[in-house]
């Protein structure tokens, strides 16, 4: 059997223009979907659907138990910020995976329970205009 991904390995960060903001110690689940878009090419005669891919997508989800005073990151994770979200799902070390992800910020919701914890969910949505996502390994 092989080794399992132990969630406390992690290392994330969201770099914007207001600096680096450090997740991995507040986060309770990453979420990380790859997409990709099919054109129809069936035609004529054809008696089954045709398709080729396109165009590539990439869509992360990052829950995080809220802390007091947190109104700088509460600031950097308005919609439509832009920034690069970078992923380290079994830290940092050689030959481990690493999840770069130019993006804007799809805007924070918050959750804030009478007896429970308060958590911030949020989305991040690449753009090509920002550079290129990878899900790579580390150098």
């Amino acid at each position: 059997m092989g080794e399992l991904i132990a969630g406390q390995t992690m290392v994330m960060t969201w770099t914007t223009s207001a600096g680096t903001f450090t997740l991995d110690a507040d986060y309770r689940t990453f979420e990380w979907n790859t997409t990709a878009n099919m054109e129809d090419i069936s035609a004529g005669a054809d008696t089954q659907v045709g398709r080729v891919p396109t165009l590539i997508d990439a869509h992360a989800d990052v829950t995080l138990v809220q802390q007091t005073g947190g109104t700088a990151l509460i600031a950097a994770l308005a919609a439509t910020t832009a920034g690069t979200l970078v992923v380290y799902p079994e830290g940092t070390a050689s030959n481990k995976r690493i999840i770069t992800l130019p993006a804007y910020c799809d805007g924070a919701n918050y959750s804030i329970p009478y007896a429970n914890v308060a958590v911030i969910t949020v989305g991040f949505s690449p753009s090509s205009v920002l550079g290129t996502w990878s899900d790579t390994t580390v150098a």
